[in-house]
């Protein structure tokens, strides 16, 4: 009798190990089919590429600075990068990155020119995430419409509160932009007054540790220039539609507003270079 059940029971242990053994094929199968089209893939798959206007007219502008400016006014504006908002929609951070972006300006938020009421960007996480997966520097900006003190520090608190403490290799960027719309809140501020608020919002900025970074275009250059902000803080500076910009010394030139490169497909994009030794300074 237990001789019957020993054979009874390695009859049946047989019988499993060829079940399992059936089992287990097609998922070998699967895996095998997987690293086949993974392979494949990899063998056919071709890098993004910035197109060749863009790297003409990025080789322009670089060289437009370079012959309007004193040597000794700049290191070489060569870094090239991007800055980004809701308006780019969902991106494609690896070709992004595979079309020789090296760097990337996420918005935060922004203030409402008319209402007053700050609001988030609609793809500041996942565009913070995705440029930060792909090995981007990133830095981040706030559209800024504050008319008073009290609210470029709201500005400024709401920024550090949805960063809470990521790490960023780039600067925060105070962006206010005069408005043209005549109902709109900071339509008639002061020289002053845009001076002193942007010197508070990156006061606060780098009292809290990170790096603050002042936006300026030709509008505000010289009012910022003219209290010294330009010499207290990195500029990031906006000229279009020139192969030189009015200015010089300039950390980063944000060239167009125009850019196409693969990864955005359903917006221009703003292009940007950097001069190539701001991160170590």
């Amino acid at each position: 009798m237990a001789k019957s059940k020993r054979r009874r029971k390695k009859r049946r242990n047989i019988k499993i190990g060829r079940l399992l053994l059936v089992m287990s094929i097609p998922v070998f199968m699967l895996y095998g089919l997987f690293s086949a089209v993974r392979w494949a893939f990899n063998l056919l798959h071709t890098p993004a590429q910035l197109p060749q206007a863009e790297q003409q007219q990025q080789s322009v502008v670089e060289a437009g600075y370079q012959s309007a400016c004193a040597a000794e006014d700049l290191a070489k504006l060569s870094r090239f990068g991007i800055d980004v908002s809701q308006f780019q929609k969902a991106i494609d951070w690896q070709s992004v990155k595979e079309a020789g972006t090296e760097y990337a300006f996420i918005r935060v938020g922004a203030r409402g020119y008319v209402t007053g009421e700050i609001y988030e960007d609609e793809t500041f996480v996942e565009n913070l995430n995705g440029a930060k997966s792909v090995g981007l520097d990133v830095g981040v900006y706030f559209f800024s419409q504050a008319v008073t003190e009290q609210e470029v520090i709201e500005e400024a608190d709401y920024v550090l509160a949805k960063l809470q403490g990521t790490p960023l290799e780039l600067p925060i960027v105070y962006d206010f932009e005069l408005p043209g719309d005549a109902d709109a809140r900071g339509h008639n501020l002061s020289n002053e007054e845009l001076i002193l608020q942007a010197n508070r919002f990156l006061e606060y900025i780098e009292q809290n540790g990170y790096r603050g970074m002042l936006y300026a275009n030709p509008q505000l250059y010289p009012i910022y220039e003219s209290a010294g902000l330009t010499e207290r803080w990195p500029i990031w500076y906006a000229e279009y539609e020139t192969e030189s910009p009015k200015y010089c010394d300039l950390e980063i030139w944000q060239y167009s507003d125009t850019g196409e490169i693969p990864g955005i497909d359903d917006h221009h994009v703003d292009l940007n270079l950097m001069r190539t030794d701001f991160l170590s300074q």
